[in-house]
């Protein structure tokens, strides 16, 4: 069953769509994206400073693309944090 659309905005990157939402759980700010197309693929988390903008969407994307992110495939989320300019493999 697909998840619901609410408050998701969706961005074309490198003609592929996405849909991505921002979130604050437990004081902590969380974008979580996922592509369109997929039903139950790969979901990217990122964890991200209080500070955020959308040109960083786009930038997690790349990031987790070249580090082995599947949006296409199922799997458990892909999860990153963006610490002082650089994104980070896993939660810390």
């Amino acid at each position: 069953m697909p998840t619901p659309n609410k408050g998701y905005k969706t961005l074309n990157h490198d003609d592929e769509l996405y849909r991505w939402i921002l979130q604050n759980k437990r004081g902590v700010n969380e974008m979580v994206v996922e592509a369109t197309a997929p039903v139950n693929g790969q979901r990217l988390i990122v964890e991200l400073p209080r500070v955020v903008n959308p040109q960083m969407v786009p930038k997690a994307i790349d990031f987790a693309l070249e580090h082995g992110w599947k949006p296409m495939e199922s799997g458990d989320p892909f999860e990153c944090v963006l610490r002082r300019g650089h994104f980070v493999i896993g939660r810390h």
